[in-house]
């Protein structure tokens, strides 16, 4: 097709899809063609819309923000309400997972039924503005020596991070879960649409359940995979420390590792022991300083790389190799995931997402609980580090006030919900998909045999969320996916070798 008629049947396919906007009410989004590019080379006609909303909504004469969105407009004559993607992580917002193969392939099924809006959450990626910040120079090269050098660290970027937006006459604490519902809503008015269809992952369902909370009865149905309830924002430890327990069933029963490693767990825990009376000197490659440096790590270095791969089906693979070689001696697995960690924190961090967690805060029964798991769990409670007051205080969000117990509270609802959770999820593990179901008549929950927390890029996951809104009954659909292989020491020296910074 020719550039100047694909533009006219981009145009043409937003008028069919959508529903006319009403001559009142909020001005009409603007729009211009957008070529999305997916990661294997090919090029999608789409859309690039903003619309303007308040920062806050509580304030008279609030400046306005822009939110940002990539349309894919729908394929059908007669299309149900728009699918609305949340993505899961301030640093992966839906535009740019909307160019990732796997998710691509999806949101193309989902245009049969509808528009798909791949929305970035106010304060991430095209939205305006974005509270993503960059260091000014490199972490401490103890940072990873201990719980409290590591937070001093990131202490201090987010401190200039937030100095920086304050400045720039915007408040942290207007980006939040609530406010991005009620973005929600003000897109539904704006786009014509009687109603909404969600589908989020991770951090994007907590805002997905606010909108069924503040405004249900404009929410068609939602499909959430991975669950962040109301009150699951302070993590448990003892979900990481289950998920130690559950891989090492796993490497003990692996023929590469039972004979080395028929106790990941007790490995882990010795070597944890012996880092606490000699942390080790590791060299590693600062990316942004562009030279060798040399780091200090201690016990939490070790136990913030393990709860990073142990999250992630595709990094838990080399845990084995990283544990077995570490406990002979040899460092080097163990300094490309450290060398790792630096590098990503090193290069700043989204104080949207702190706002949002600090915001959302927790029970006085869930952070007890947290804390005290904290103190004796073997990983740690290093998760919840940017939770505590001396984080939230720096965006404006003490520890208290924030939302409030009625945003922590039990939701109930008449929504068709679909929640797919991994069966090895450890970020948002299945007991919080199935405590939030309790209060949906009309919810469903699908464990994915073998999943970990990513799983909606998944064909048997993708499969089961166009059925659910094709309207059909997922219930007692089993969704089975190939289980991870560990790799043997040399492959994973192999493939750590080809991510190294600068290759």
């Amino acid at each position: 097709m020719k550039p100047a008629l694909r533009t006219l049947a981009v145009l043409f396919a937003i008028a069919t899809c959508s529903p006319a906007q009403a001559a009142a009410g909020p001005p009409p989004l603007t729009a211009k063609p957008f070529v999305l590019r997916t990661l294997d080379g090919g090029r999608h006609a789409a859309s690039l819309e903003r619309l303007r909303v308040p920062e806050d909504r509580g304030r008279s004469g609030s400046p306005p923000i822009v939110i940002s969105f990539v349309r894919l407009s729908c394929t059908v004559a007669n299309p149900g309400p728009p699918i609305v993607f949340l993505s899961g992580e301030a640093d992966a917002p839906s535009t740019l997972l909307g160019r990732v193969p796997a998710y691509h392939a999806l949101f193309e099924r989902l245009r049969e039924l509808g528009d798909v809006i791949l929305l970035d959450r106010r304060g991430t990626g095209l939205s305006e503005p974005t509270l993503q910040c960059a260091a000014k120079g490199s972490l401490p090269l103890d940072a990873f020596e201990s719980e409290a050098k590591a937070a001093a660290a990131l202490g201090e970027i987010a401190r200039a991070c937030a100095r920086m937006v304050r400045g720039d006459g915007y408040a942290p604490r207007n980006y939040q879960a609530d406010a991005s519902a009620d973005d929600l809503e003000d897109l539904r008015v704006a786009l014509g649409a009687d109603r909404l269809r969600l589908l989020a992952m991770g951090d994007g369902t907590e805002v997905a359940l606010a909108a069924v909370r503040r405004h249900g009865e404009r929410i068609d149905r939602v499909a959430l995979a991975g669950t962040r309830g109301p009150d699951h924002a302070w993590t448990l430890p003892s979900a990481l420390d289950l998920q130690l327990k559950r891989v090492s069933r796993l490497v003990a029963s692996d023929s590469t590792y039972a004979n080395e490693l028929p106790n990941l767990e007790g490995t882990v825990r010795r070597i944890l022991d012996t880092l606490a009376w000699n942390a080790a000197s590791l060299e590693v490659t600062d990316v942004k300083a562009k030279k060798k440096v040399r780091l200090r790590v201690g016990p939490f270095g070790f136990q913030a790389v393990l709860g990073r791969d142990l999250s992630d089906g595709f990094a838990a693979r080399a845990v084995p190799a990283m544990v077995a070689t570490l406990a002979r001696g040899d460092s080097l697995l163990f300094a490309q995931r450290v060398e790792r960690l630096y590098n990503d924190a090193g290069w700043g961090l989204s104080l949207a997402a702190i706002a949002a967690d600090c915001a959302s805060g927790g029970s006085p029964e869930r952070i007890a609980r947290a804390t005290e798991e904290g103190r004796t769990a073997l990983l740690g409670g290093g998760r919840n580090l940017l939770l505590g007051p001396a984080f939230c205080d720096l965006v404006g969000i003490p520890e208290t006030p924030d939302l409030g117990a009625a945003a922590r509270t039990p939701l109930s609802s008449e929504t068709p919900a679909l929640f797919i959770t991994g069966e090895y999820d450890a970020v948002t593990p299945p007991a919080q998909a199935e405590e939030v179901r309790r209060g949906f008549p009309n919810g469903v929950v699908l464990v994915a045999e073998n999943g970990w927390h990513e799983t909606l890029s998944a064909p048997p996951v993708r499969d089961a969320v166009v059925e659910f809104f094709r309207g059909a009954d997922v219930r007692g659909r089993r969704i089975l996916l190939e289980p991870a292989r560990f790799l043997s020491v040399e492959e994973a020296k192999a493939a750590a070798a080809k991510l190294r910074p600068g290759k």
